[in-house]
């Protein structure tokens, strides 16, 4: 189901993965030994969005407080400053993933050989390729000769085994730091320059997750987070500021002014971020992004008035218990990220976030990240709200948010509800919205497939997109 209620839940964008959290939930394992297991079974049944290849961010409301996590990649230290081809061997970040999880081991009950056995049966055994797998392999040039060989001839139904992730998998289940400083990461790092990569063995070894602080805002009643630079989190924010300065929600969500106003707000936000947004370690993001008086200017430069007072792919997952309220993402990139495989394991292609300025290419540098997740809190309820989505993530969480809070949809209902998107130089729009745009399926992938968890009263309600083949499974 796509959707489902309990005290103890797990939704993904999987429905194998899913069911492999549930079963840690049913099992007696807390929100974060269900993430562990999840995020595993994910990295092995849809390769093209997510993997021990790519990196991470989570989020997660628990007794001591939030906790944010950013485990995304930095750049080898030979990276240079050259341009980086798509897809090249210069494209390829650190991963990040497996340290997310040794950061998450401090919260977890269970052993992680126990969490991470399902994920290596699959491997093992094999799994069959879903409609998502089969759409990005169909969808994907030969992307290298390893690629080619797991997954460039199957299709929907057939079986793939990964027997080298696997592998790794069981090695790393005993101490997950081996992936950067033991005879695992020799090994990819030896695989990785056979390749062209500019990886040396420090880069990996030196490698650690951060925990971070969330940028926060209000929006009617609501405390809204999101993650900090490197990530656009501070995007989702800035637009959702403007809605709330010019009022366009007072139409209907469907008006061609509304979608209009949106799309030009959505423009700013994505301008500032193209301009200001990189690792703050390098190029800390200036503090008036989210001030008051720059919006309004932002929002007079292309004529729209201000109502408030101047002083004043990629996939993601939720689980919850009684006590935590998990939200995870993980990612390649692009579908498949670089291409380039070792030991079964297909690497990102990250680095092609950096572009130049502030987030130019550099050493130890992570670049200008998409992935984000949002929590919401107020009128005594909890939202997270993820998605994959790309470039498009801060519009997507944005428009879900809006139809929560501004027309009082049901959180179901705000994810399933028709969305549009400005993509830089169009606007596209599912053909249920009824707007004058480029037209896509009634429920397309295209605007981003959403996983989101609510919380009240000891209640979650835990939505799967039904843009993917997700589902939701209360324990």
């Amino acid at each position: 189901m796509p959707t489902a209620a309990g005290k103890r839940i797990v939704a993904s964008q999987n429905y194998l993965a899913t069911y492999v959290g549930a079963k840690v939930l049913e099992e007696g394992g807390n929100a974060f030994d269900a993430a562990i297991a999840t995020s595993a079974v994910l990295s092995v049944v849809i390769p093209h969005t997510s993997g021990l290849g790519g990196d991470g961010l989570l989020l997660a409301k628990t007794p001591e407080g939030i906790i944010a996590f950013n485990s995304t990649g930095w750049a080898p230290r030979g990276i240079g400053d050259a341009q980086i081809p798509p897809r090249s061997p210069r494209s390829i970040v650190i991963p990040g993933l497996v340290e997310l999880w040794h950061m998450m081991e401090d919260y977890t009950t269970m052993d992680l050989r126990k969490l991470l056995e399902p994920a290596v049966k699959l491997t093992v055994n094999g799994f069959h390729v879903g409609r998502g797998l089969h759409h990005a392999i169909v969808n994907s040039e030969k992307l290298s000769p390893e690629w080619q060989s797991l997954y460039g001839n199957k299709r929907f139904g057939d079986t793939i085994r990964v027997r080298g992730v696997g592998e790794v998998l069981k090695r790393i289940a005993n101490d997950p730091r081996s992936f950067y400083e033991g005879e695992i990461a020799e090994e990819l790092v030896e695989g990785l320059r056979k390749k062209g990569v500019p990886v040396e063995l420090d880069d990996f070894k030196q490698f650690r997750g951060e925990r971070v602080n969330l940028v926060n805002i209000n929006y009617k009643g609501y405390s809204i987070q999101e993650f900090p630079p490197n990530t656009q989190g501070i995007t989702a924010l800035e637009i959702l500021k403007m809605v709330e300065m010019t009022e366009i929600n007072k139409l209907p969500y469907n008006d061609v002014k509304r979608i209009n106003e949106h799309v030009r707000i959505s423009a700013l936000a994505y301008e500032d971020r193209d301009q200001y947004i990189a690792d703050p370690r390098f190029s800390p993001a200036p503090n008036f992004l989210l001030d008051n008086n720059y919006l309004i200017q932002r929002l007079m430069e292309v004529g729209m008035e201000a109502k408030v007072n101047p002083d004043g792919d990629t996939t993601f997952f939720v689980v919850a218990d009684e006590e935590n309220q998990v939200g995870m993402i993980q990612s390649l990139f692009q579908p498949f990220g670089s291409g380039i495989v070792v030991k079964d394991i297909v690497f990102n292609n990250r680095a092609d976030n950096f572009t130049e300025g502030r987030n130019k290419p550099e050493g130890r540098k992570r670049p200008l990240h998409t992935l984000s997740i949002l929590y919401a809190e107020g009128k005594n309820e909890e939202l997270i709200i993820g998605c994959a989505g790309g470039d498009l993530r801060p519009q997507i969480h944005s428009e879900v948010l809006e139809y929560y809070v501004d027309y009082m949809m049901e959180i179901d209902e705000a994810v399933n509800a028709p969305r549009f998107m400005f993509t830089g130089n169009k606007v596209i729009a599912e053909s249920r919205l009824g707007t004058p745009s480029t037209k896509l399926e009634p429920y397309s992938p295209q605007v981003g497939i959403v996983q989101a968890l609510k919380t009240k009263k000891g209640v979650h309600i835990a939505v799967a997109d039904p843009r993917s083949e997700g589902v939701s499974i209360p324990v």
